[in-house]
């Protein structure tokens, strides 16, 4: 009998989708993986449930090990790469991106080195979290920072390379540069203008019109 905490595991539909991408694969450069779907279903359950990685059940593997392979992935771009690749028929009609703050958990805030992307603001420590999404609202670009980091500032990755028809986001993306490389990209930008700006005729206007 299945034991209930394997209930975050992911599909064999799902397997199958990502296999052919992840490292560690007989015939590729370098070690072949133990168990690459092992690793994923433990990296799933931790995400589903919120609990530190210590806390990782036995039969997904040793939770230190585990854990330093989600950072190597990390650092080696492969969970962007795997989520670009998986992003199947995206609508460009519209272009959103956004960004939010999440809380870093108590467990997330002793760890010593590493690329930890968190900020201390008001609230205590912050992540934040960069995302472009389509006009179904499903992601198709993913970037985190510290929870410091301006909205604004990440807009230039987030629509880097993407062929979309117009570019919706909130006053906080409003600047020249974002702008300027929008209509570069042949992307008809929709953005109100920051409140405390002068002489400048806003976007969602000029679409209205």
């Amino acid at each position: 009998m299945e034991q209930a905490h394997r209930r975050h595991d992911i599909s064999d539909r799902v397997w199958d989708l990502i296999a052919p991408y992840l490292p560690g694969q007989a015939g590729q450069w370098g070690g072949v993986a133990t168990d690459n779907r092992q690793f994923i279903n433990a990296v799933v359950w931790i995400l589903r449930t919120g609990a530190p990685w210590r806390d990782l059940p036995p039969d997904y593997g040793d939770w230190k090990n585990t854990h330093r392979r989600f950072c190597r992935w990390r650092d080696k771009d492969i969970w962007e790469r795997l989520l670009e690749v998986l992003v199947h028929d995206p609508d460009y009609e519209w272009l959103m991106i956004d960004a939010t703050h999440v809380k870093v958990h108590a467990h997330g805030t002793g760890a010593v080195g590493g690329n930890q992307d968190m900020g201390v603001t008001k609230g205590g420590l912050n992540t934040k979290i960069h995302l472009a999404v389509d006009a179904h609202g499903m992601p198709v670009r993913l970037l985190v920072t510290s929870g410091t980091t301006a909205d604004c500032t990440q807009a230039s990755r987030l629509i880097e390379g993407l062929d979309a028809d117009y570019l919706l986001a909130d006053r906080g993306y409003d600047s020249n540069e974002i702008v300027e490389q929008a209509e570069k990209q042949g992307i008809f930008v929709v953005i109100p203008p920051k409140k405390i700006a002068k002489n400048k005729e806003s976007t969602i206007k000029n679409f209205i019109d």
